[in-house]
């Protein structure tokens, strides 16, 4: 048989077996099929018991892998194949990789030993509470041991409620709280304009751009703004359930 007759390849280069998509676009096997189980990729097609995977499996993978890289969650990721059509991705990313790790991050986190943080504390910082602020997302404890502190202007308020007498452990429970309201404040808000920005056929990267360049001063502003008035209400019925 020549080349001219020849039968074509059923398993031509855009064809990948899941080995060989993973080693293409650097996603482990068992991400590959993570994704898959929960919706992200379509499934591969099926040659007796060998599944094939192509190029839209690439791009997807592509894709995920770099929003994951710029912060994304899963639940985000499949909202965007969701809503966003394919057409409008490239533009995504790259507003995507305009805004991520400088848009609403103010404060440059700040690395200090363990053991600089227990003499701070004068001991009260113990494994349990350091545990409970790093659960939060007030502190990442490194691999070599040492703490990262996200927002050191946070640290200093938590020392100054410490002067006022304040234990350390009702210090942490105080952030905890403001901590679990404010990230149920801001996923509303990221979720709004997510929608917003998906809302149509295709997506304005320039008008994306835009909106999320001023969300971080709207937001910040609006919970400045809301804070002292809801504070002083709830001191109010305080003093009058204590009259």
């Amino acid at each position: 048989m020549n080349a001219s007759t020849a039968a074509p390849d059923s398993t031509a280069p855009q064809d990948l077996s899941i080995e060989a998509l993973a080693a293409r676009t650097g996603v482990t096997v068992r991400n590959i099929r993570a994704y898959t189980t929960g919706g992200l990729l379509p499934p591969p097609r099926l040659q007796g018991r060998l599944g094939l995977y192509g190029p839209d499996h690439v791009q997807r993978l592509a894709l995920i892998r770099e929003l994951r890289e710029q912060g994304f969650g899963i639940e985000a990721i499949r909202r965007i194949f969701t809503r966003a059509p394919a057409s409008t991705w490239p533009d995504l990313l790259a507003v995507a990789r305009s805004v991520s790790g400088s848009l609403f991050a103010e404060e440059t986190p700040v690395v200090v030993s363990a053991q600089a943080l227990a003499t701070k504390w004068q001991g009260q910082m113990t494994p349990a509470l350091l545990g409970r602020a790093t659960r939060a997302g007030l502190m990442r404890e490194l691999p070599d041991g040492q703490v990262q502190v996200l927002s050191p202007a946070l640290g200093q308020v938590a020392e100054q409620l410490a002067a006022l007498g304040l234990p350390l452990e009702a210090v942490i429970g105080m952030q905890e709280t403001m901590v679990r309201t404010l990230r149920t404040v801001a996923r509303r808000w990221l979720r709004t304009l997510a929608d917003s920005l998906l809302s149509g056929d295709t997506l304005d990267a320039g008008r994306a751009a835009q909106l999320l360049e001023k969300a971080r001063p709207l937001a910040t502003g609006a919970v400045q703004a809301a804070f002292p008035v809801i504070l002083q209400q709830e001191l109010d019925a305080l003093l009058h359930k204590t009259a």
